[in-house]
Parts: C-alpha cells; structure tokens; sequence
C-alpha cells in the first residue's frame, strides 16, 4: 500500500499538534523513533555488518563443531636457567 503525500502531511500534523499539548518537539520525538527502531532491529544491523565484513565467516571458522573434539595437550614450560 503506497502512503499518499497528504496522507503523510495530514498524520504529520496532527502528531505536531498532540505533542506540542505535551511540550514536545516533533523533531525529538521522531529522532526518539528513529533509535527505538534501531535498537528493535540491531540484531539484523550487527548480522549484516558481520557480513559485511566477513567476521561471521571467520568465527564460523575458528569454532569447533558439536560434533568436534577438541584436545587440550599442556605446553611444556622451559625450564629457567641460571
């Protein structure tokens, strides 16, 4: 469903007008929407940066799989001299 211009500018304005009954600004409130729906969806912004930057990949990588057995071998020490 497309969203006519002066649907837009009719909703625009009365949520001017309700909040400036609140002493709100539209400016804050919008930018407070803006961020309310960033956090909403930051699990999708840091899987698609991952991505992006192919850190996923690499971790996919360096883990070890369920199935997998990882041996833990003790590193010998070098003895100190004096």
């Amino acid at each position: 469903m497309t969203v006519s211009q002066k649907d837009v500018k009719k909703s625009k304005d009365l949520v001017e007008k309700l909040l400036k009954v609140n002493d709100e600004k539209y400016n804050d409130w919008l930018h407070q929407q803006h961020q309310q729906f960033i956090e909403e969806n930051q699990d999708l912004i840091l899987q698609a940066l991952s991505a992006f930057t192919g850190q996923e990949e690499e971790e996919e990588k360096n883990e070890p799989k369920v199935h997998e057995q990882v041996s833990v071998r003790p590193t010998s020490i070098p003895a100190m001299q004096n």
